[in-house]
């Protein structure tokens, strides 16, 4: 499609094609189409069988146009297997084509959309102060240069270590500009490569319309995939996120969401407040991996429209309170649960009875954190439990105590955490074993 428009002159314009994409079963189907004029004039343009090997399929009609042809709106419909598979409207003029004619935005192939993605996309590893690799993600180039990514693939970072698709690698860029409750972050990368791709300008999406974005399998390679919009949030304070009708892998997180038209309209990935709850049950070594329904991204509209002159380190974010630290010592945890508080009408709970809680009411009055250590080998430490709120800002330390934990017995511990006097929310619990986190879940508190 070199010229896509909707009105056409006639004697000039000899002949227009419609194109349609559909979605549907795999196997083969019945394709076909008719035309109707403005004087009702009606004519069945051709047929075919085509075999869909992917539930996404294209076909299309040329249709002849000469000095006869009734000036007026034009209807040209398609049929697939039978059932009613779209229409679309043009106007036919008795015209001279204008010379200075604005021509419709040109709809890129999804092979070029994938090539023009994968050129642009930009591997990140984020490494702890030892250089080991805390988890995968992804971000890309746009326009100018800097690589837009999601704040978590940098949230907790020592180091990082970027690489393009060119096979270039960068160290530990700086900070061009952040938002860590929109979940956003811009790098300031030196990178001459012509690859990249275009934000697009303002809110250009609504529901219902066709996206792509880049998964990536377990050999590093990408693929394409391609879903729907279907729906929208805008939490105070947490900037706009976009649900697609698909869902990809952690490692693709803080990649492109791309138009039909090739453009960046979000960013894969966009935790949000309720997100933290449910991360209790996928602790790892690094992090925790929170749950989403479905593929969430944030809002390219957030961006900003320039990318600010300044400059800051990882460690200046760590200085300013916006890096929560990675959990490096889970292999000393065997089990951790938050519970209810140690009395509860009067009645003791032994550990075994206890239920796991991630929402409290104020009216509880506290809460019980409930850590069973392994076991495997003997060992000495110290622990301690710290409380924060969602923003990373400290808010109550308990006392160091020391852990001794003998091979083959039982060895827990139990902290309570009062609740009276915290306003509603959601906050972070973390518990250290030695010099890093070993435990970390959040909890939401309600009047």
């Amino acid at each position: 499609m070199t010229e896509p428009r909707t009105v056409f002159y006639v004697p000039e314009d000899r002949e227009l094609i419609v194109y349609f994409e559909w979605e549907g079963a795999k196997g083969t189907h019945h394709c076909e189409g008719s035309v109707r004029g403005p004087g009702g004039q009606f004519a069945t343009m051709s047929s075919f069988d085509y075999v869909a090997a992917q539930p996404r399929f294209a076909g299309y009609w040329k249709v002849p146009l000469s000095e006869s042809s009734p000036s007026g709106n034009w209807i040209f419909e398609s049929r697939v297997d039978g059932e009613v598979a779209g229409q679309v409207t043009f106007q036919v003029v008795a015209f001279t084509k204008p010379a200075d004619l604005v021509k419709e935005r040109p709809v890129p192939s999804a092979a070029e959309i994938y090539k023009q993605a994968t050129s642009a996309s930009v591997l990140i590893e984020k490494l702890d102060d030892k250089g080991r690799v805390l988890r995968h993600g992804s971000g890309f180039l746009v326009t100018d240069g800097p690589v837009v990514t999601f704040f978590r693939a940098i949230e907790g970072a020592t180091s990082l270590r970027l690489r393009l698709a060119d096979g270039k690698e960068i160290s530990s860029p700086l900070i061009a500009a952040w938002n860590r409750r929109q979940d956003w972050a811009i790098l300031a990368v030196d990178s001459k490569s012509n690859a990249s791709l275009k934000v697009a300008e303002g809110k250009t999406w609504n529901i219902g319309d066709h996206c792509y974005w880049l998964d990536i399998k377990t050999d590093g390679s990408h693929i394409l995939s391609e879903g729907q919009i279907v729906g929208q949030q805008s939490p105070q304070d947490w900037g706009e996120r976009i649900s697609v009708s698909g869902v990809y892998g952690s490692g693709a997180a803080g990649g492109a969401l791309i138009n039909d038209y090739g453009e960046v309209i979000g960013i894969l990935g966009g935790v949000l407040p309720e997100s933290f709850l449910s991360g209790f049950s996928s602790q790892s070594d690094s992090e925790l991996v929170y749950a989403t329904t479905g593929g969430t991204s944030v809002a390219a509209s957030l961006l900003p429209k320039t990318v600010p002159a300044s400059r800051s380190t990882l460690q200046d974010l760590w200085s300013k309170g916006q890096m929560m630290p990675p959990i490096t010592n889970s292999k000393y945890i065997l089990f951790g649960m938050l519970s209810h508080g140690e009395k509860i009408k009067g009645k003791k709970f032994q550990p075994g009875e206890r239920e796991q809680k991630v929402t409290f009411q104020r009216s509880d009055a506290s809460a019980s954190a409930l850590l069973h250590f392994a076991n495997s080998e003997n060992f000495k430490s110290t622990t301690v439990i710290k409380l924060y709120d969602l923003d990373n800002r400290p808010l109550a330390t308990g006392k160091t105590e020391k852990l001794n934990v003998s091979r083959g017995e039982l060895a827990e511990r139990m902290w309570q955490l009062p609740l009276s006097n915290l306003p509603p929310g959601i906050y972070r619990l973390d518990v250290e074993v030695g010099d890093g986190v070993a435990w970390r879940q959040f909890f939401k508190l309600t009047d």
